[in-house]
């Protein structure tokens, strides 16, 4: 085999192999502060750019990216993916709509941070929170939501088949 050859063929292989994930570890964080004076849940969502185009896209059945998609248009889908895959149902299993406050972009960390509020007047305990933002998109996704609610803390981990927690405080 010619020297040529070799690299030609090593070329074609490189070419032709699956492109590598950004990263191999797909994960969202939510920080989710209860305001008793406001009787509001105060979620901030964190996701990875690329993961969130990825499964934006594929939702909407188009292509939407965060550097040229109008914002009004990037931001009206990312309300009705987030509507449908990160919700709050209040112990009585009345679904609590999400209001949205707005987003942040840190493009050096390949951060999307969302932030919005979900109206609880009953308070969050017993509560159910579905979350399965980017799992479609990813089989390995894994998301959590730090729960708070005055000293109480709580941590939820959703895993690729559970999708759907209660928050319960330790007593």
């Amino acid at each position: 085999m010619t020297r040529w050859f070799r690299t030609a063929l090593l070329a074609g292989a490189v070419a032709a192999a699956p492109p590598l994930a950004a990263h191999a570890i797909h994960t969202s964080v939510a920080e989710a502060d209860y305001n008793a004076a406001t009787r509001r849940l105060e979620v901030s969502l964190r996701v990875f750019i690329d993961d969130f185009e990825a499964a934006l896209s594929v939702h909407a059945r188009r292509r939407l990216a965060l550097a040229t998609t109008p914002t009004a248009e990037f931001d009206a889908a990312a309300r009705e993916y987030l509507a449908a895959t990160f919700t709050v149902r209040t112990p009585d299993g009345q679904l609590a709509p999400l209001q949205w406050v707005g987003r942040e972009v840190r493009d050096a960390a390949n951060e999307l941070w969302f932030h919005f509020e979900v109206a609880l007047p009953g308070g969050v305990e017993g509560c159910r929170v579905h979350h399965r933002a980017l799992g479609e998109q990813f089989p390995g996704q894994i998301n959590s939501v730090r729960v708070r609610d005055g000293a109480r803390r709580l941590t939820l981990v959703f895993l690729p088949r559970q999708t759907e927690k209660t928050v319960r405080f330790r007593p």
